[in-house]
Formats: structure tokens, sequence, C-alpha cells
């Protein structure tokens, strides 16, 4: 009988518009790792008040994932998170795991470890947004003790502009940046959760000789660990392709 091999259960609260997540992380995990999704309505215009209402539904979502006895949970939002800044993203997650007892990490928490992690101290930020959106995203790393050059947007304004964008465009776009800016940096980080960058890491990786972490691969990096998922993941950059430190045991001892 074709009996389901499910060893891991990974929780994704995504934007409701949201469609990347859920599609390319099953193509990268490793076997026996499913994703199960909850959504959080994000208003039509997809503006900065808008993604501040969406949280309303923190809470709910999550609920949801733990329901169903997922290992670990990612908070699948660049922008929101960056919004309540380094510290009040901790206090946000903590406040969540206390109250359903799922580890949780958000995607700009995951971003910034992920970059201590490299020693990527300097760094070019390519990302699908306008302007104003980096503001919020560029202080949260300045708080984290990462300076970013430059943030480059391609001045897209909706979920559906953000996930258009093919490999091959992220990749270009990504290199243009670098060749303008990268000189002084420690490698290159792409921004969004709905924007495949992750499909485009490792070439780029291979062209600038640099280490490249996307939202999509620190996320991964990050709520694999939670799980207790350690094993190499090559094909999405360096910081996937080595191995990772079980969480469940740092958690354990700490306790």
């Amino acid at each position: 009988m074709d009996q389901l091999d499910v060893q891991t259960k990974i929780g994704l609260v995504v934007v409701s518009a949201s469609s990347v997540s859920e599609l390319r992380y099953p193509r990268a995990a490793p076997p026996g790792v499913a994703f199960l999704t909850s959504r959080m309505m994000l208003a039509e215009g997809e503006s900065i008040d808008a993604l501040i209402e969406m949280e309303s539904n923190a809470s709910r979502a999550v609920g949801e994932l733990a329901s169903a006895k997922v290992d670990s949970v990612a908070y699948c939002c660049t922008v929101s998170g960056a919004l309540r800044g380094m510290e009040g993203d901790k206090q946000f997650c903590q406040e969540l795991e206390d109250q359903w007892g799922t580890p949780i990490t958000s995607t700009m928490l995951a971003v910034t470890e992920a970059l201590q992690h490299l020693s990527m101290n300097k760094i070019v930020v390519t990302t699908p947004y306008p302007d104003s959106h980096h503001v919020a995203e560029r202080a949260y790393l300045k708080e984290a003790g990462i300076e970013a050059l430059t943030m480059q947007g391609m001045g897209l304004e909706t979920a559906e502009g953000f996930a258009s964008v093919p490999p091959q465009g992220i990749f270009d776009f990504a290199m243009d940046a670098w060749k303008a800016f990268g000189a002084a940096a420690d490698g290159l980080f792409i921004s969004c959760m709905n924007h495949d960058g992750m499909a485009a890491a490792q070439s780029l990786e291979d062209a600038i000789g640099k280490p490249v972490v996307t939202s999509h691969s620190a996320t991964l990096w990050s709520v694999l660990s939670q799980a207790g998922q350690t094993e190499p993941l090559p094909g999405y950059g360096r910081l996937l392709a080595e191995p990772r430190a079980d969480r469940r045991m740092s958690a354990a001892n700490s306790v």
C-alpha cells in the first residue's frame, strides 16, 4: 500500500496571495519532510497598513498549524518582520511559541541569524519591492549589526508581481547590483518570501564567489534546524549545503 512516509511536519504561515514557498520548499527539502500551510488574508493593495492589519490573524494561523502537531513553524513574511524591528520580532515569535507550544521562526529573524552565521556583515540586498519597503528592513539589519551597502528594488508592488519574476530575471538583477556595489560586500541577500531567489542562489554564488542568502533559504535553514532536520541540502547556496545544528537539543538543554 502507498503509505505516506512523513517524519517531520513543517508549518508555514503565508500571506494569502503568496504562492512560491509552498511550491519551492517541497522540491528542496529532504525526503520525509512535509509542509502544511495556514494563510493570512492581506487586503487588496498590499500596503504597509494592510500588512499590519494582516497580522491580527497571526495567532489563529499558528494555532491551526499547532493543532496538526507540526514540529516547527515558519512565519513567512519578510516585510512584516522588518516592521516589528528585531527585538519586537523576537518577542512576537516568543509569545506565539509560549501560546501554542511550537518552535517558531520569522523570516527576518532567520535571515539575520543566517547572515551572522556566514559572517556577512556588509551586504548587497536586492528585492522586488518599491523603495518604501526598504526602510524598515535596512533598520532591522542594522539592529542586528549588518550593514546594507545598497538595497536595490525592482519597484513591484503586488504579490503576483513578486512571484512573476523568473529565476533568470532575479539572477540578472542581482548581478547588476553586485557589479555596482559588491566590491566591499561579504555577500548578497535576496529579500522576499514570494520571490523565487532561492532558485538562483547557487548560480549567483558560483558567479560572485561569495555567499548568497535568500529569504527562502534562510527561513528553511532555520525551521528545519528547529525541527531537528540537519542534513545538508545542496544546490541552493552555501547556507543550506552545510550541516545544520539540531536546535531541539539546544532547546532541551536550556530548560
